[in-house]
């Protein structure tokens, strides 16, 4: 069974400059309309804009219309108040221009109405910001007398912002404990031996470099005090050329001859090894074929993957290609089929969460995906160190479907929403992953999208779903 971590993340730090706007023009009288409405927290600033359309405005010479834009908190008594807008008809803005502006609004936007015409004039106004005001309602007043007087019957609402939740209930997933961590390293080592024999001399041709590959595979673990060599096992191949019978002493004895140089250098016990063997590498010498551009490869071919015996097979190639058999295969091709196959079989001892912590620099390769989020819980989960840790872990096991969803978890406590949508993309169909899905679809403001998500994470047991559900309740 899972174990769940859960957690609230706070994400007011990076949510940043924010608007509202309304998408559709609306009228505030029968014939004058506000469209390109925004509110747009800039900095320390509330500022307003929007298009007057006055299109179907008729307005006397000596008419004004006065309009104050306001700001309300969506709940509570706070209020506060834009520049005033002052629509004048001919006469009334020449007074206003000679500076016999009305008293009551000395520091009004004032626009003349050109009758007859279409007329949009642009309103911009900032005020400072206040907390209160990041859930707000956005209103027009109109002042009918000029005096000074706004009565509630004249307001229209313009618009109304509810920020999104700034908090969400995460669910980070620890994973399974490993109590065996196992593997195992393989290779190939294509030693020379002289004709028939089957002692390993390590100065011989090849044999330097072929051994020291071989003995740097099994250092690599012997040496190291985190790791336990489990199992050695080699399989001897020889080539096809002379009979099938001293092939097979051949490839058993010189695998055996290498299992005695490693079990004598390092006093491994011989239990540790197991030894088999392979005759004739017909197998090797088919890919060697097809992979070959011979004008006589077909034909070489169907004879290797013929049913005749092995010693027929290969005397019909020897005496029907003897030139190719002489000059091209047993120079360019049997060599590679004589080898011996190994692998070494080990497990990793476990580790503390302090211990994980250190490999992770040195060798995270020896980590299980548990013992990493051992170490990432050294930190607090929503600290830069946690959110690293768990991408290494995504790194390392990146078909873990919880690795991903722990990964997007942290991204998403660090603002960073592309890393978070790339973990989710191999997070799978949890509820855990639909949890996150959820909560990046509400900070992103798709709230519909956001409340699906959290059902569905619900029906599937998750219980921190309907806690963000609860947060988006109102919104």
């Amino acid at each position: 069974m899972r174990k769940r971590f859960y957690i609230i993340i706070w994400i007011a730090a990076w949510i940043g400059t924010w608007s509202t706007a309304i998408a559709q023009p609306m009228r505030i009288q029968d014939n004058i309309a506000l469209d390109n409405v925004s509110l747009t927290r800039v900095n320390d600033e509330m500022v307003l804009a929007l298009d007057l359309v006055l299109n179907d405005l008729e307005l006397r010479s000596s008419q004004s219309l006065v309009f104050v834009p306001y700001i309300n908190a969506y709940e509570g008594m706070e209020t506060a108040w834009f520049q005033p807008i002052i629509i004048n008809g001919r006469k009334q803005h020449i007074l206003y221009q000679r500076g016999r502006y009305n008293r009551n609004y000395p520091d009004a936007a004032e626009f003349r109405r050109l009758n007859g015409e279409p007329q949009t004039v642009r309103y911009i106004s900032a005020i400072p910001y206040d907390t209160w005001m990041e859930a707000y309602k956005v209103g027009l007043l109109e002042d009918v007398c000029g005096c000074g007087e706004l009565l509630a019957q004249n307001n229209v609402q313009v618009a109304q912002y509810l920020p999104l939740p700034t908090t969400a209930f995460f669910v980070f997933i620890e994973p399974e404990v490993v109590y065996s961590k196992s593997g195992s390293v393989e290779g190939k080592a294509y030693l020379d031996f002289p004709v028939n024999q089957s002692t390993i001399d390590p100065g011989y041709r090849r044999n330097p470099e072929e051994l020291a590959v071989i003995l740097e595979t099994i250092n690599v673990m012997e040496y190291d005090p985190n790791i336990t060599i489990t199992g050695i096992d080699i399989h001897g191949y020889a080539s096809p050329e002379g009979s099938y019978s001293n092939n097979a002493r051949l490839a058993a004895s010189r695998a055996e001859a290498l299992k005695e140089y490693v079990r004598h250098l390092y006093k491994f016990d011989e239990g540790l090894f197991t030894v088999t063997s392979t005759p004739e590498d017909w197998e090797g010498l088919i890919e060697w074929l097809t992979n070959s551009d011979l004008p006589q490869k077909e034909a070489l071919l169907a004879i290797a993957t013929s049913d005749l015996s092995p010693d027929a097979k290969d005397r019909k190639i020897r005496d029907n290609y003897g030139s190719v058999y002489r000059d091209v295969l047993l120079i360019d091709c049997y060599p590679s089929l004589r080898h011996s196959d190994y692998v070494v079989h080990y497990v990793i001892r476990p580790f503390t969460a302090e211990e994980a912590l250190a490999l992770l620099k040195k060798n995270p390769a020896q980590l299980s995906l548990h013992e990493i989020y051992m170490a990432a819980s050294l930190f607090e989960s929503q600290s830069p160190e946690f959110a690293e840790i768990l991408y290494v872990a995504a790194t390392l096991f990146p078909e873990s479907e919880t690795a991903n969803v722990n990964a997007a978890n942290a991204a998403l406590a660090a603002g960073d929403t592309a890393a978070a949508q790339r973990f989710l993309a191999k997070a799978g169909d949890s509820g855990e992953a639909q949890l996150t899905r959820g909560i990046l679809q509400m900070w992103q403001g798709h709230i519909d999208q956001a409340r699906l998500l959290f059902q569905e994470a619900a029906a599937k047991g998750v219980a921190a779903a309907s806690q963000n559900l609860k947060l988006i309740e109102n919104y």
